[in-house]
């Protein structure tokens, strides 16, 4: 037999490379401000880029000692301007001009946005060139306010007859008319249209951006210019949302202008701690895909504390280093300020470039169109499969379209690693369509193999992240990043990927949960159907965050789960609204359903957090994962994770109890709690939930939820398990049961597990492991096991029984009695059942 075997098909588009971001990454974007002709000389210092005023002489000074020059362009700071141009004075809600000592100006002025473009052009075509500027950072860009103290001083601006009217044509709201005075006008928005007013005053700082930029790129020459932007040091969450709302700047909404972060992390300002600067850092690089270089102060900083400030900036999410400025700077600064180290990026050639450091390529075989350091599957060994490599806008990609070969595979080496130590991967990846649901990227790295089954959105890059722990062993030939494809006709891109040594975070306390309530509930609540779900014996239940909702539950007593906005100013708007009626009630509070694989941003979600804690402090907040190994991602963005995994017909039932473990490794057993599987139907058949579950699957899995550690249980959900009369009473069956034995659900299951051995042929579930699990729990010194038989067939069971414990048990549901022999209970199980044994005193 012959075989004709092909070489690997490498696609490439040659668009311009990203050549200055392949620089930076090399370097360690160490910069300084406030250097000017009367700085001393400094040589020898370890910084590699400053921040100076527009002069040619001076730039060209520092560029001739190989450092990069950033220009700095106030955009709307300041009240010199007012001079110029008197109507570009904020106007606050009371209908008053700004005050001075304040200053700003209105952002939506033409002649000053204007005046500061030509700046910018100006700058661009006499300061450009090889010994020109290398970037320009916009200061101020945002609506005026005092932020540089503990206690900021933010005005409401601007409410200006220029902003008010163009405000109403770009939004198409109007003002009511029975608003006559500024301030009247003002309090109609904030009472009828503030988000709405938000999200404009946004749009007009990033549009300013978005000029500088266009500016930019239209200017000539062969030199990339950097835009940057300094950015207030807050959360979406913090004063109450004064960032989105009063002073209209959003770093997401700027991400696609901006080229480089920079918040200003001046904490004694501010009164925060050195470590805020970490967080903040984190909070911008999460939530922007930019890099972040924070600047810090080094005024009134001593020594040892200048010190901590370059451990905690020296983390994967700062990709560069400014210090404000170089006047506060002192002698014991300067050789702590070369410790500075940006984290490193252990993988080869993260940009995928295809000539990095010059070097000629083997010509032994066809590299030349080949990302440097990434290699193919040798081509004597690939039939099918296609290799491709592009140039994009958002740099190099490398993809995989699999063949029947099982050859589609990119790898590059790695350096050894330390034996049990976590390190974290992540990348952009793309595809183009979910046809096959279950087609996902692999990665393995020191032959650890991980799949990426988070990747879930369609059309357009999603960042995936993976914690990985170092072996104690591996081999030679695993000191390898390999990204594959084993989905035949399935392409995956990726970008950008990053391996970084991943610091052990600190783990949470666990959450004090309610001590008289454990939550039975269900998704899929309204104030239409919450009498019915009660009835049900339901004590709670997922539901909309709207005044009639939360209303109807106030009137049932019902421990509603309320379902917020993601979005932090949604939140805070509908907090603003509805706090005095959830005050009266006993809430908590659903925070994201299955962020992981929609990569929603983890500081984002966080914001979520902070803001329902600000507002209910006590109060529990909630979050459904489907893939517990992304919990790490989001354990400061909830108090508990509801596992949702939803196995009938097609999957095991321990995938539910497998995943609540992996959680449990995670962030332990007291933070989960569990979603069971209450539909199914031909419009789920695709995705593979052709029909409802039975009373006995339902069973199973909410018992084998409690057996894991589950301190409380939803169904999903009401809609479709009562779209039959036989779901509904399966479901009220179940409910029963549950609520019969609810201060047994309360009490946490025993730290020792339960011993047991399989007795029947039908031993194991599909992975190999007994297929009978059990847990104990105590109360009033009687003791209480719970088992379930996770496969579709009758097996049995040896239970053993401690020596100190009772001969005589009784089924808690039957009254069955069951006698101890020879130190154990014989069990015998039905498909899917669950036994609940008493011991009798």
């Amino acid at each position: 037999m012959s075989y004709v075997r092909k070489l690997p098909e490498i696609v490439l588009w040659l668009l311009p490379m990203l050549l200055f971001f392949s620089q930076a990454a090399l370097s360690k974007n160490l910069g300084i401000y406030g250097v000017d002709t009367n700085s001393p000389v400094f040589s020898t210092y370890a910084i590699d880029a400053v921040f100076v005023p527009p002069q040619p002489e001076l730039i060209a000074a520092q560029t001739a000692v190989g450092r990069k020059v950033y220009l700095t362009l106030n955009a709307f700071g300041g009240s010199e301007g007012w001079k110029k141009f008197p109507d570009a004075r904020p106007v606050k809600a009371d209908g008053e001009y700004l005050d001075s000592t304040l200053g700003g100006i209105c952002p939506t002025h033409e002649g000053w946005r204007r005046s500061r473009l030509d700046i910018v052009s100006s700058w661009l075509e006499k300061l450009r060139g090889y010994s020109g500027i290398d970037g320009i950072w916009l200061d101020f860009i945002r609506y005026p306010g005092l932020w540089e103290k503990r206690k900021p001083d933010i005005p409401d601006t601007c409410y200006c007859p220029r902003c008010l009217t163009k405000f109403q044509v770009d939004s198409g709201i109007r003002v009511g008319d029975e608003a006559k005075t500024v301030a009247e006008k003002a309090n109609w928005i904030q009472a009828n249209a503030f988000l709405p007013w938000m999200k404009w005053k946004k749009e007009q700082i990033a549009f300013f951006a978005r000029e500088v930029k266009q500016r930019i790129r239209q200017s000539s020459g062969d030199r990339q210019i950097l835009l940057g932007a300094f950015l207030v040091p807050w959360r979406k969450a913090d004063y109450n949302g004064a960032l989105s709302f009063y002073l209209g700047q959003d770093a997401q909404l700027l991400a696609p202008s901006i080229d480089v972060f920079s918040p200003m992390v001046y904490h004694q300002m501010v009164e925060r701690p050195v470590e805020w600067i970490g967080g903040i850092t984190d909070y911008f690089a999460e939530m922007t895909g930019r890099p972040v270089w924070p600047i810090i102060q080094a005024e009134k900083v001593g020594g040892k504390e200048f010190d901590q400030i370059m451990q905690v900036v020296s983390r994967p999410a700062a990709q560069g280093l400014l210090v404000y400025k170089f006047s506060d700077m002192h002698d014991e600064h300067w050789p702590l300020l070369a410790k500075y180290q940006v984290s490193a990026n252990l993988l080869q050639n993260p940009l995928l470039l295809k000539n990095v450091d010059g070097a000629v390529k083997d010509s032994g075989e066809n590299t030349s169109e080949l990302p440097d350091k990434w290699q193919p599957a040798p081509a004597k060994s690939v039939q099918d499969s296609k290799f491709l490599y592009e140039a994009r806008d958002q740099g190099n990609v490398i993809g995989l379209t699999a063949g029947h070969d099982r050859q589609a595979v990119w790898s590059t080496g790695l350096p050894d690693c330390l034996p049990g130590a976590s390190y974290l991967f992540s990348a952009d990846f793309l595809r183009e369509d979910r046809l096959d649901a279950q087609a996902y990227p692999e990665i393995s790295l020191w032959g650890q193999e991980y799949r990426l089954n988070t990747h879930r959105m369609v059309g357009k890059f999603q960042k995936l992240k993976a914690v990985v722990t170092c072996p104690k062993e591996y081999r030679e030939d695993e000191k390898q990043l390999q990204f594959r494809n084993n989905s035949p006709g399935n392409v995956f891109w990726m970008r950008s990927p990053e391996l970084v040594a991943r610091e052990s975070g600190e783990r949470l306390t666990p959450v004090a949960a309610e001590p008289d309530f454990f939550p039975i509930g269900i998704y899929g609540a309204s104030s239409k159907n919450l009498h019915e779900i009660q009835a049900l014996g339901l004590n709670t239940a997922v539901i909309g965050m709207t005044k009639e909702n939360i209303e109807t539950c106030f009137s049932l007593n019902m421990h509603c789960t309320i379902a917020v906005p993601h979005d932090p100013e949604t939140l805070l708007q509908a907090f603003a609204k509805l706090k005095p009626l959830l005050q009266k009630g006993r809430f908590s509070y659903y925070v994201n359903d299955e962020p992981e694989i929609h990569s929603f941003p983890e500081e984002i979600a966080e914001d979520i957090q902070r803001i329902i804690k600000q507002h209910f402090p006590d109060a529990i907040t909630n979050m459904a994962v489907v893939r517990p190994q992304a919990i790490p991602f989001y354990e400061k963005a909830a108090d508990y994770f509801m596992l949702d995994q939803y196995p009938v017909p097609h999957m095991p039932m321990a995938w539910l109890s497998e995943s609540m473990d992996e959680a449990a490794r995670h962030v332990g057993r007291d933070r989960l709690q569990s979603v069971i599987q209450a539909f199914g139907d031909e419009k789920h058949a695709e995705g593979g939930w052709p029909r409802l579950p039975t009373h006995e699957e339902m069973s199973c899995l909410a018992f084998l939820s409690v057996v894991h550690g589950s301190r409380g249980i939803y169904f999903f959900t009401y809609p479709s398990i009562t779209s039959t009369e036989t779901g509904k009473d399966d479901l009220s069956r179940l409910v029963r049961q549950l609520n019969s034995m609810k201060s047994w659900l309360q009490v946490h299951n025993d730290k020792k597990p339960v011993v047991l051995r399989m007795i029947s042929p039908n031993r194991f579930d599909p992975r190999g492991n007994p297929a009978v699990h059990c847990t104990g729990k105590e109360q009033y010194t009687t003791q209480m096991l719970v088992c379930v038989n996770t496969i579709a067939t009758f097996t049995e069971a040896e239970i053993e029984i401690p020596a100190e414990r009772q001969t005589q048990w009784r089924d808690y549901y039957t009254e069955q009695p069951y006698m101890v022999a020879d130190g154990n209970i014989l069990a015998r199980f039905a498909p899917y059942e669950v036994k609940v044994l008493l011991e009798l005193k």
